[in-house]
């Protein structure tokens, strides 16, 4: 099917799918403003979706917008979590999909990717976008069972190994980071009642300042700073204030960075004193 169809219009059907499974609704806009299209070519392309995948959206007069069909079925998309997550990666680290020849062979090395529900990461996308609470079956590592969780989620968190729903607990009566792979059910609810604007840690930003080991000899002070562009012997990065344990972690920087042995630490955190109340490992 997709074989008679020319690669950017390709791309806009699949923009189409991909948003409308994964949010649940497709507005015409949408496609407009994403890749400079006229109404006219946007409504051309919603027509001949419904043509070649009929059955998959529908058009809620209500709303004014296209909606998921109970019976869709990807056909432009795998519909995997890993699938929705890696573009959000990839646009998150702002990089621009080229095409070149002549690049050389190049393998990556990458964590085993934790099995993720989709129809969990579908409904907690959906709450996130239309501002609504998740009843939420969740097992944690410190009980024995999972338990229910009645959850307002706002945002996707990446630490580098696992993701995390940034939401308000009504459990633990805070916002707190709830990892996907550990849901085993997520059901849609009312409106949330927490605005996101209420997690302060969230969008809060604070200074992260690493440096060498103070063990390292000083050819090998100046490698470790040439390798983590620090300016004056200091790297210093900006990350919210809810994910610097994280980002300390991904850094391999724990709290006896100093007294580990210098050559296997390289660097070190710079301002303890500054993000100890942030540091929660």
């Amino acid at each position: 099917m997709q074989h008679s169809i020319k690669w950017e219009q390709r791309q806009r059907l699949t923009l189409l799918e991909d948003t409308v499974f994964w949010s649940g609704e497709l507005s015409t806009p949408v496609l407009i403003d994403c890749f400079g299209i006229s109404r006219v070519q946007a409504s051309k392309d919603l027509t001949l979706y419904q043509s070649l995948c009929p059955g998959n959206i529908r058009y809620d007069k209500y709303l004014k917008r296209y909606v998921l069909d109970e019976t869709f079925k990807p056909a432009f998309m795998t519909g995997t979590a890993a699938e929705f997550l890696q573009v959000l990666k990839v646009r998150q680290g702002g990089a621009l999909v080229t095409l070149a020849r002549n690049l050389p062979e190049v393998d990556v090395v990458e964590p085993v990717f934790r099995q993720i529900d989709p129809a969990v990461l579908q409904a907690v996308n959906q709450a996130i976008v239309s501002g609504k609470e998740l009843r939420v079956r969740y097992q944690s590592m410190s009980r024995t069972g999972p338990a229910l969780h009645r959850l307002c989620p706002h945002a996707l968190a990446f630490d580098g190994l696992r993701w995390h729903a940034r939401a308000f607990s009504y459990t633990h009566h805070e916002f707190r980071d709830f990892v996907l792979a550990r849901m085993s059910s997520a059901e849609l609810s009312y409106a949330a009642e927490v605005d996101a604007s209420e997690d302060a840690a969230w969008h809060e930003w604070v200074c992260v300042r690493i440096g060498a080991h103070p063990g390292l000899s000083a050819t090998q002070k100046q490698a470790v700073e040439f390798d983590y562009g620090m300016t004056s012997g200091v790297l210093e990065h900006k990350v919210r204030a809810a994910l610097v344990p994280y980002f300390l972690r991904a850094m391999r920087i724990s709290r006896d960075d100093l007294a580990r042995e210098a050559m296997i630490q390289q660097v070190v955190l710079l301002n303890r004193d500054e993000l100890d109340r942030y540091w929660r490992f």
